[in-house]
């Protein structure tokens, strides 16, 4: 499989494919309110941090080999301003994921404005010279739907933040939160460097795999782990 479309999916359709089989496994998870949290987690973690920074890497120290899956010319130096531009969207995901103030929204505003204002470059490209590469054509889906569930997952935590009998904002919430944070950022962090190693030695469908399960295996660990010390304080508010 192309890289670029083990990207696409690594990116944009995993983190979904995470979360759910977080929730199937995670029986605390299973409340309206933590389950939108923990989509938007995996969103945020994998789908606007990991792509983030994964971009960062690639167009600053890979530079030409990405030019190349574009179509586009190599040696060229916007490549560095790209790259910087990946890495700001990068770290806002990464602050998103403790964040559930309106630092959220601002995140996914920028991670929209840029995925959608990439796949218009891309688009004109296209119409203009006819370029059907794989980072011109296939990157598109991830650029249009990580902003699409990103949004999707946020206005539906908003609408139950807004419910009477919320929990949102109780100590039980955050204190259910903090252990999930960590599984999601131990899981990016493997599938990054799954991808990485993997592209290195040109297996980058095997290498996300693995990375993948690692990450799965260690965020499994964070949070039996932290489940068994909460209950062994006082019981889960939300059972």
């Amino acid at each position: 499989m192309d890289s670029v479309a083990i990207r696409v999916v690594s990116f944009s359709v995993l983190p979904v494919i995470l979360a759910l089989g977080h929730l199937a496994l995670d029986t605390s998870s299973r409340p309206r309110e933590r389950r939108l949290e923990l989509f938007l987690l995996y969103l945020f973690a994998v789908g606007v941090a990991g792509s983030g920074i994964g971009g960062f890497f690639g167009h600053v120290f890979i530079s030409d080999p990405v030019a190349e899956s574009i179509g586009w010319p190599t040696g060229n130096r916007f490549q560095l301003e790209v790259g910087m531009a990946n890495l700001a969207v990068g770290i806002l995901g990464i602050l998103a994921m403790s964040r559930r103030d309106g630092f959220r929204e601002a995140t996914v505003i920028a991670a929209t404005v840029f995925g959608v204002g990439a796949t218009l470059v891309h688009g004109i490209d296209i119409i203009d010279s006819g370029n059907l590469a794989p980072g011109n054509t296939i990157q598109n889906i991830s650029n249009l739907l990580r902003p699409a569930l990103l949004i999707a997952f946020l206005a539906a935590s908003r609408r139950a933040e807004r419910s009477p009998a919320s929990q949102a904002h109780t100590a039980g919430f955050d204190q259910w939160r903090e252990p999930r944070i960590r599984a999601a950022g131990l899981i990016t962090g493997t599938i990054a460097a799954g991808f990485g190693a993997g592209f290195a030695i040109e297996l980058p469908a095997i290498g996300t795999l693995v990375g993948a399960l690692v990450g799965a295996g260690l965020a499994a660990f964070v949070i039996a782990r932290a489940s068994g010390g909460i209950s062994a304080r006082r019981p889960d508010p939300a059972t």
